[in-house]
């Protein structure tokens, strides 16, 4: 008993650690300002996120669409009641990093830069970690912006997991101390099960949290809400209003007010598995899809002839006890009993067979776009694992209400939707025999998410994505040169052009150590150019602001002028620089072997990752990239000096 009492007072014990911290780290309370027209320069997104009780809903996405149509960056165009079109643009401004997700996003599904907005919920992207990405940028920002954290440190995550085991541990104790002889060994289980749900609970409470400052931001927008409710009517108005609205009815479908802008915009939500949008034959328009029941439909044909004679065999039987149980109670003529049964069994097996012995001898051939890829659960096998039917629906140009055709795992599983295809089908039970790609789908490469960094923001939705047990991070004081140093020594930039993209050394010279990774000798030798010494790199690199660069600028003393800049960063973190090349060039660079742990080479810039940090280099010409080998070279020069080697000569 003693030990059952222990392990309620160790589980009261920590509930109450639980909710002494929820109740310190609660969300803000927000006064709301009074009416007003006049906007802020927080997106729409942000607005969704700090007036949400810091959780971003599915309307920002559509928010910041409505957003970037309100700045020129696409325009909206209602053509029908049914139908309105998204066109791009090139955007007149610099986008964020969330706002070009959602702008990649129309780009990827777009036929000629025109997208249905029907459609914007179609793509091979794979939505759960899109809205991922899209959530940890939005955070990213506000963080920046100081109006939101992260509620729990890692500190408390750590102290709510290691406090959590105490009880757990005391649960098993308790079991096993109760438990009859020849059962001890179930505390050990109890414990794991206790731990777990302890976890879990305290997960359900974790999230973003609000700051002061947010709350006063979010008070003010709350009255831009009040104005927009009592003097707009924006729950009506369709996506294509922003022409005449502009960035009022983004930020009124950000703040819950434009429900049918919103839903014409379904950026942020599945694709509906029976109603799908095309553009094969070159117009936008609805397919409905029907997955019929898989009695005859669906299915090979030779396992349609055996499912035929089953149900002929079993409808013969039960009509024949019928017809014995007809003639003992109601006089039933004998004589018909047995024809009878003959006669139900042909008719069960006849239609089945004769669907699928016709498909055998003369199939179908179809050209379209696969327009619906599905794979339906129906049921497990003995081993208690799931089984699917897998479909595929076709859209062939002709028909707006398509059956989906069954097809092999192996076929399905080559294939994305947008793909056009030629395919030999059987029509009565609908089965696809043998489908080639005739044009792959643009979507199939289009499911990148331009992840800029923020995949390592401690913004989790539950515990699972705390690093509870991960490396900590020393409070930043201040430096003799003015930035922000970490325990490492390592600058932090808060924005300018030291903290886009270089870290302030002594007086504002050059980083000695990311100079000594490439010299002027090296230059020279590689590249057959003279420069200068090492000087500060002061222009601003696409990076994130948590992101500490060390960075100098080499350039040449006559002729050509040619610039190289070497930048180098360390921790995990650090490894963001492998995509710099991406971000500078635009265009998709190719891994080298033998570099480091990895490396990165685009036209003009090599990134390579070692096991003391990261760093890339980037040689800018008038007259262009310079050969490949050059890059490669200085890349492993850089790789040596950064790990303590001597470079190979």
């Amino acid at each position: 008993m003693i030990y059952v009492l222990v392990a309620v007072a160790a589980l009261g014990l920590w509930l109450l650690l639980l909710a002494t911290l929820a109740f310190s780290t609660r969300n803000p309370d927000i006064d709301p300002g009074p009416p007003t027209s006049e906007l802020r320069d927080e997106s729409p997104a942000l607005v969704d996120l700090i007036t949400g009780n810091w959780r971003l809903c599915d309307e920002a996405a559509s928010a910041t669409l409505l957003d970037l149509a309100a700045k020129g960056a696409v325009q909206i165009e209602e053509i029908g009641p049914e139908l309105s079109l998204v066109r791009l643009r090139e955007p007149r401004t610099p986008l964020t990093a969330y706002e070009k997700l959602v702008h990649d996003h129309v780009r990827s599904l777009a036929t000629d830069g025109v997208v249905a907005t029907g459609a914007l919920a179609e793509g091979a992207r794979n939505l759960t970690r899109w809205w991922k990405s899209f959530r940890r940028k939005v955070i990213a920002e506000a963080r920046e912006k100081g109006l939101s954290r992260a509620r729990w440190s890692t500190a408390q995550a750590a102290l709510l997991t290691v406090a959590a085991a105490v009880p757990a541990a005391a649960l098993g104790v308790a079991v096993s101390a109760t438990a009859d002889t020849g059962h001890k060994d179930g505390g050990f289980g109890a414990a794991i099960v206790g731990f777990a749900l302890l976890t879990s609970l305290m997960g359900k409470l974790n999230g973003e949290r609000g700051t002061a400052e947010g709350a006063r931001v979010a008070g003010y927008w709350m009255g831009v809400r009040a104005h927009l409710a009592a003097n707009q009517g924006f729950a009506e108005q369709p996506a294509a209003g922003v022409t005449i609205w502009g960035r009022h009815l983004a930020y009124a479908a950000a703040l819950g007010l434009a429900r049918r802008a919103v839903t014409s915009l379904p950026i942020s939500v599945p694709a509906d598995d029976k109603r799908a949008w095309s553009d094969y034959g070159g117009m936008w328009h609805v397919v409905n899809v029907r997955y019929p029941r898989r009695i005859m439909w669906g299915r090979p044909p030779w396992p349609t002839i055996g499912r035929g004679l089953v149900a002929g065999l079993a409808t013969g039987f039960w009509l024949w006890l019928l017809g014995v149980v007809a003639r003992a109670l109601l006089g039933w003529p004998e004589s018909l009993v047995t024809p009878v049964a003959y006669l139900g069994a042909a008719a069960a097996a006849a239609v089945p067979i004769a669907f699928a012995v016709a498909d055998l001898t003369g199939k179908t051939e179809m050209e379209g776009q696969i327009v619906r890829l599905r794979a339906i659960q129906v049921g497990s096998n003995g081993d208690n694992q799931p089984k699917y039917a897998y479909w595929v629906a076709l859209d062939d140009g002709h028909l707006r209400d398509v059956k989906a055709f069954g097809i092999e795992e192996g076929k399905w599983s080559r294939l994305a939707e947008g793909d056009r295809v030629r395919a030999r089908v059987g029509r009565r039970i609908g089965w696809v025999d043998e489908i080639e790609v005739l044009d792959r789908s643009r979507h199939r490469d289009a499911s990148s998410y331009d992840d800029t960094g923020e995949l390592l923001l401690n913004a989790p939705e539950n515990l699972g994505e705390v690093p509870v047990l991960g490396r900590s991070h020393q409070a930043p004081v201040k430096g003799a040169g003015g930035g922000a140093l970490t325990g490492t020594g390592e600058g932090i930039g808060h924005g300018g052009p030291a903290g886009a993209g270089a870290e302030a050394s002594g007086g504002g010279g050059a980083d000695g150590r990311t100079a000594a990774l490439v010299t002027p000798g090296d230059l020279r030798r590689a590249l057959g150019i003279t420069v200068g010494p090492a000087g500060p790199y002061t222009e601003a690199l696409p990076t994130p602001p948590w992101l500490a660069v060390r960075s100098c600028r080499y350039e040449t003393t006559g002729g050509t002028p040619v610039t190289v800049d070497v930048h180098a960063a360390s921790g995990a973190r650090g490894g963001y620089l492998m995509v710099l090349g991406h971000l500078l060039t635009r265009v998709e660079g190719r891994q080298i072997s033998g570099l480091g742990t990895g490396a990165m080479l685009y036209p003009g810039v090599v990134s390579a990752r070692t096991s003391e940090g990261t760093f890339a280099i980037h040689v800018h010409s008038p007259a262009g990239p310079p050969p490949e080998d050059a890059l490669v070279d200085l890349a492993l020069t850089a790789a040596a000096r950064m790990e303590g080697r001597s470079p190979v000569a």
